[in-house]
């Protein structure tokens, strides 16, 4: 397993990850994007299929997505935001992001860690409509001359079917 990395980068990284959560929470998708996004970036948010432990069948070779998104991909997911024009955010939904059991490690290429993490997104909407998204994050952070960036996210949910109406928000 890769080690650990120090205390100071820890922080660093944490800090990272909670600027992050205020972005995502203040809509400021843009921004997240220009300045914490690796133009390489790969989201991916796969569907698992349940089953037995007998069941011999092999797993798809490339499993169902929700999010399986490049850098152009998120652009044009925020450029609809900016539009204002998504019914399902009409009117806005209000959202708050936690991020919890941060482990950071160092990775093989000497630019990048590994991260892991768990997170929790509250999304309210209207009077009566209230979703809670709980799951872990896989993330590899590439180094950037002005900081760290998003180089890839595999977004692990455990609900076999997610109950939210929508999921016009990023995790």
């Amino acid at each position: 397993m890769a080690s650990p990395v120090g205390l100071e980068l820890f922080h660093q990284i944490e800090q990272f990850y909670f600027r992050e959560a205020r972005l995502f929470n203040e809509k400021r998708y843009r921004e997240w994007l220009e300045s914490m996004v690796d133009r390489e970036v790969y989201y991916w948010l796969p569907i698992f299929e349940e089953r037995y432990r007998a069941d011999r069948k092999p797993p798809p070779e490339f499993p169902p997505a929700i999010y399986d998104d490049n850098y152009k991909d998120l652009e044009e997911r925020i450029e609809r935001f900016e539009t204002n024009l998504i019914w399902m955010e009409d009117p806005p939904s209000r959202i708050r992001h936690l991020i919890t059991n941060l482990e950071v490690y160092h990775a093989a290429n000497a630019d990048e860690l590994e991260t892991f993490s768990n997170f929790l997104v509250c999304r309210n909407r209207r009077e009566h409509e209230q979703t809670l998204m709980i799951g872990g994050r896989e993330d590899r952070l590439r180094r950037h001359p002005d900081g760290w960036r998003l180089l890839r996210r595999k977004i692990n949910v455990p609900q076999r079917v997610i109950m939210d109406t929508n999921l016009y928000y990023f995790i």
